[in-house]
């Protein structure tokens, strides 16, 4: 029986590990790996802005650190964040892994995905780009790769974040988005891995009015803050970015992890 959606599916294709669906909204295309879940959602009307709330969350490396000069992504979707990144880091360094060549296709024709100097693209599996040898190193990781049920299998790998840990620059932080659901197990593994390969440098940060948590893994020591320098910093990241809510993000960090402030 197929899917009901909120929207009229204007796409349905298969590949080899299963069916990508394009819905249109009123306002806004989604997709869909197969289920309800919203991999991508993009606003018709504006196309660089991030219209899920976990992709704003992953931005919150920003109260950390300086704005990244290089950023590795790992899970395509429609290309939210690279299609945000472009716009107000137009000077950033974009690298891409995405093993699917469809969601690669539909991202190109349906979201807006953006061709350029600027942005490299590699069709292959997380697991196999992090176990090459490479000569760049990033600023921030961002980690985002489920498939129709859940979390990819890839972040159960011992290794995984020890492998992300070390394409990182010095300073660098990584971002990845865990979806709650029902597989208690496999996210308990994937925090002891985070807190084993970032030496216990992890902040987390809950998705407001979801079961998606942030969590942040850095490669230098787990930061602290003074909380008026740090709500004085949020309300300028807002001005900055299209008012995404970094003041919200600061109040739920500093909630959700004891010891932030200094």
């Amino acid at each position: 029986m197929p899917l009901i959606y909120d929207g009229e599916v204007i796409h349905s294709a298969r590949d080899e590990f299963g069916t990508v669906e394009i819905v249109d909204e009123a306002t806004s295309r989604t997709m869909h790996f197969g289920s309800r879940a919203r991999q991508t959602t993009m606003f018709l009307n504006d196309s660089k802005a991030l219209a899920l709330s976990y992709t704003r969350c992953m931005l919150s490396g920003l109260l950390f650190a300086p704005a990244p000069r290089s950023v590795l992504i790992l899970g395509l979707g429609g290309g939210a964040l690279v299609r945000f990144i472009r716009h107000y880091l137009p000077r950033c360094r974009i690298a891409v892994v995405e093993k699917r060549a469809l969601v690669v296709a539909l991202a190109r024709k349906y979201f807006a995905l953006p061709e350029d100097e600027g942005f490299a693209l590699h069709v292959e599996p997380a697991e196999v780009f992090l176990g090459a040898d490479h000569v760049n190193r990033y600023d921030w990781i961002l980690v985002d790769l489920h498939n129709h049920d859940g979390m990819a299998p890839a972040l159960a790998q011992p290794d995984f974040f020890t492998r992300c840990r070390r394409l990182l620059g010095g300073q660098g932080i990584l971002a990845v988005n865990l979806w709650t659901g029902d597989r208690e197990s496999l996210l308990k593994g994937i925090h002891r891995a985070l807190r084993r390969s970032f030496d216990d440098a992890v902040l987390h940060l809950p998705v407001s009015r979801k079961r998606n948590t942030v969590a942040f893994g850095f490669d230098f020591p787990r930061p602290s803050l003074e909380v008026r320098s740090a709500r004085r910093t949020a309300m300028d990241l807002e001005a900055e970015y299209g008012g995404v809510e970094f003041s919200q993000f600061l109040r739920d960090l500093l909630v959700s992890n004891p010891g932030l402030v200094h």
